[in-house]
């Protein structure tokens, strides 16, 4: 299911983003009773204040600051991709093409707090999983020092389960689970992370989530592939330098349901209250490909017990999924592409899932979202294909519309375009010109598909009082979306009314002003 990664940071302009074949559900997500999908907090390990006493701390500041690991700038196959970077290919330190450990999980100082730094540290972290054979040594965390974005550099991180051991000491081991299939130990697969305040969460497939706690970040002697105490009184981590411990855990129950698989997770700070996201991973058209969001408070860093979102989505392979002020995104391994190329798809409570088929890496994995740069990360995991890459939000997620399509979609860019054209819904070769006429004047590549960047141009903000071209439109997709709206050209009561009643239908923010994000519910 997830494999490795790799990473570069370079910018893309917009008017060369392509546009990627689309696939839309033929029905909205089911709603399921949230509150049936539960969690159970467990006690702060006791352990983790023995191993206070006998292991220096570190900061995740002096940790981001000690990085001994390039990562260079590279480019992906990515929509609307804004930035990049690869892992080190180094000898003795090539976690590009090694088979041994596999990236998933990624998450940003963003999530760790609204301000985009932790302990003044810009700072993007990563989970990997072992995949090398032999004793298992679970999971690690790259540290990745993000404050100069031209060159990326980190440090990896052993995740570790503080324990007493049998002459009662404390001490720790690797993060290990059990195979449910063989009942054989594996290493924890950590598929996805978030990092909230000191806290950083690692999905833990069938058990909920595993905790990990910043304040405790201990340094280790790293001189023996050992793990935990040894004979002389060391502590030891495969020879990593820092341990990250293990602090509670959130296991999970369902009532009413199948036990839901945590697959990946992602911090949402955009709506009315801090989440957390969770998606299932499922390759089968049968069973269930649930998302299901929990609340999060930010005055602890902890969860709720119950869940307040709750959906069937009928997406197949999902790796990821994040939710953008209302609006779901799912990074995904379905392709129909030669080169295994990712597919995103995207999704409101009451809009049925859309697929830009191939539109990411190959082999996509977990998702996070950046706010002040409204950028979506993810990263793939394949050796010597690993990629860390962000998205521009802003250009994800709208329908590519061009000669030969018909429809409503097709009315609303002659209206939108207000060029004198016949509204008709059929993209003719006038229309075509219109379209290319619009994208000169705006910088764009005149090719004459209305692609992510021509939409983000052609589809402006729109409030109440305002009139024109714009809100005809606006009241067009409206009524063609069973709210109905007199099409006067002028944004009245009315209109407001329907706009409101429009954006609480699909779960976005409920201001009455159109936006990017409901223009794209209403084009989609």
């Amino acid at each position: 299911m997830k494999k490795r990664f790799v990473a570069a940071a370079t910018l893309v302009a917009a008017a060369l983003i392509p546009a990627y074949a689309a696939t839309t559900a033929s029905a909205a997500p089911t709603g399921l009773t949230a509150a049936n999908f539960q969690l159970h907090k467990t006690a702060y390990n006791p352990a983790i204040g023995g191993l206070d006493e006998k292991l220096p701390k570190a900061t995740s500041q002096q940790v981001i600051d000690d990085a001994n690991r390039a990562a260079p700038l590279c480019g992906s196959h990515a929509s609307g991709r804004v930035a990049s970077f690869c892992w080190s290919s180094a000898s003795g330190t090539d976690d590009e093409h090694t088979a041994d450990w596999y990236p998933q999980g990624i998450t940003t100082s963003a999530d760790a707090d609204p301000s985009g730094s932790y302990q003044d540290r810009k700072a993007i972290l990563a989970s990997w999983y072992w995949s090398g054979g032999g004793t298992e040594r679970g999971a690690r965390i790259a540290f990745v020092d993000y404050s100069d974005p031209s060159a990326p550099q980190y440090r990896v991180v052993l995740l570790v389960e503080p324990f007493m051991n049998s002459a009662n000491k404390p001490d720790f081991r690797a993060e290990t689970n059990v195979d449910a299939d063989t009942g054989a130990k594996i290493s924890l697969h950590a598929g996805g992370i978030a990092w909230y305040g000191h806290y950083v969460y690692v999905a833990d497939t069938w058990g909920g989530f595993r905790v990990f706690d910043l304040d405790h970040l201990w340094k280790v002697d790293s001189t023996r592939t050992a793990i935990g105490l040894q004979s002389d009184g060391r502590y030891e981590a495969y020879s990593y330098k820092y341990v990250l411990p293990e602090a509670f855990r959130y296991t999970a129950s369902t009532a009413g349901y199948s036990a839901l698989r945590f697959s990946a997770v992602s911090l949402d700070r955009t709506g009315t209250s801090d989440s957390m996201v969770v998606c299932e991973y499922n390759t089968s058209s049968s069973g269930t490909h649930r998302v299901v969001r929990f609340p999060a408070d930010p005055s602890t860093f902890e969860l709720g017990s119950a869940a307040t979102e709750a959906y069937e989505t009928g997406i197949t392979h999902m790796q990821g999924s994040a939710s953008v002020r209302g609006r779901f995104y799912a990074s995904t391994s379905y392709t129909t592409s030669g080169s295994s190329y990712g597919s995103l798809y995207t999704f409101t409570r009451g809009e049925s899932p859309t697929g830009f088929l191939n539109s990411l890496q190959a082999h996509p994995e977990d998702l996070s979202y950046w706010p002040a740069t409204n950028a979506l990360w993810s990263q793939s995991e394949v050796p010597g294909n690993r990629v860390v890459y962000a998205m521009d939000v802003g250009l994800l997620g709208w329908p590519t519309v061009k000669e030969g399509n018909t429809g409503v979609r097709v009315r609303t860019v002659q209206i939108l375009l207000d060029a004198g054209l016949a509204v008709d819904g059929d993209f003719g070769s006038l229309t075509a010109a219109a379209v290319k006429a619009f994208q000169s004047a705006h910088g764009i590549v005149a090719d004459g598909i209305v692609n992510p960047a021509t939409w983000r141009v052609l589809a402006p903000a729109v409030r109440p009082g305002d009139t024109g071209a714009a809100v005809t439109a606006l009241q067009t997709e409206l009524s063609a979306h069973a709210f109905a709206t007199p099409v006067t050209g002028t944004f009245d009561s009315s209109t407001e009314t329907q706009v409101r009643a429009f954006e609480s239908a699909n779960g976005l923010p409920v201001t009455g002003t159109v936006d990017a994000d409901t223009w794209k519910s209403l084009v989609l």
